[in-house]
């Protein structure tokens, strides 16, 4: 079943309704160790178009590499090469437009040039123009850098390879001591029952590893939600919040993966006597809104996903299918 990947509307004194609601208990497991994908519809409210380069609305002087080359290039930046206009964006700020240039940069870092995406704004004349931040105050939210994720998935030949999670909020499971190697990045909604099985056997499988002694690598998990279920939406904010203030999020996570609506902790009684219960749903229904904007920004439409990073490349990998091909990436 496809569903919609939407902006958190999530606050502390609705939290007593959502308990009361009923959820899918999580399932037993998929045996083998898969972990199992769901399909996921986004929608974004940015509004931005491809453009060919000959429209006429693109302004001269955006047009002419060398000024580009020349605007863009910085000492800490790099050489900029072969700019191009690649799309339009409508903006909330009467008579200003926006246009998205993809350049290659070449740096220290990478000799071999890495694509990267900047916005520029300019007036109806097309004669001003306009660099650095656009926030929206009310909401809060750069919108440079939601437009950037937007087009970023648009241009990808897979959404997924659009989504940079080392950008996102995520709990550590931590490897093995001896393990030098960069966590395993793991993407999930728990809001499906794949979502939760999926990641009890992940998790569970990663424990089994250090425990045997073999060299085993961490795993991150990142979570986002399309609002399919608003108490597990609940469970990860507060598992989010809770790895921060008092450092038990994934012990709580793992419960209401296993336990789905029977999960102790979040009992109503219970939860009423939490004394850092605020402090704890603030700061994560922050994050989890931050996570799940990425998500919806890059288009993505399926979960969960996995990523594995290489010094400091980060890639999406194809799902493991079998137990052994999960212990082959977390023992690499």
């Amino acid at each position: 079943m496809r569903f919609k990947l939407t902006r958190l509307v999530f606050s502390i004194g609705c939290f007593a309704c959502i308990l009361a609601m009923p959820v899918a208990q999580a399932a037993d497991g998929i045996s083998g160790y898969f972990a199992k994908q769901s399909p996921l519809n986004a929608e974004a409210s940015v509004k931005a178009s491809a453009i060919s380069q000959d429209d006429p609305s693109i302004p001269d002087w955006l047009k002419k590499s060398e000024k580009l080359e020349a605007m863009l290039s910085s000492g800490d930046r790099g050489e900029v090469k072969n700019p191009k206009v690649v799309s339009k964006v409508e903006t909330p700020v009467q008579g200003l437009n926006g246009f998205v240039v993809q350049a290659d940069i070449m740096n220290d870092q990478h000799p071999e040039g890495k694509q990267e995406l900047f916005v520029f704004y300019t007036d109806k004349s097309s004669r001003y123009l306009f660099v650095g931040m656009l926030i929206d105050m009310e909401k809060e939210r750069d919108l440079n850098l939601m437009t950037e994720r937007y087009v970023r998935g648009t241009l990808a030949d897979n959404p997924a390879n659009a989504l940079r999670p080392q950008g996102m909020h995520g709990l550590v499971v931590d490897g093995s001591k001896d393990s030098k190697a960069a966590p395993v990045q793991f993407v999930v909604d728990l809001g499906h029952e794949s979502g939760r099985s999926s990641l009890l056997n992940v998790v569970r499988l990663q424990q089994s590893l250090v425990k045997s002694g073999k060299k085993t690598r961490g795993l991150r998990i990142v979570l986002v939600s399309a609002g399919k279920d608003e108490k597990a939406t609940g469970a990860m904010a507060m598992a989010m919040g809770y790895q921060k203030v008092s450092g038990d999020g994934i012990q709580r996570l793992m419960e209401f993966a296993e336990k789905g609506k029977d999960t102790p902790w979040m009992e109503p009684s219970r939860l009423r006597k939490e004394a850092k219960l605020k402090q704890a749903m603030g700061l994560g229904i922050f994050q989890l809104e931050d996570n799940s904007n990425q998500a919806m920004l890059a288009r993505l439409d399926t979960l969960p996903l996995v990523y594995d990073t290489k010094g400091e490349s980060v890639k999406y990998v194809m799902l493991p299918q079998s137990r052994q091909d999960w212990e082959t990436l977390l023992t690499r």
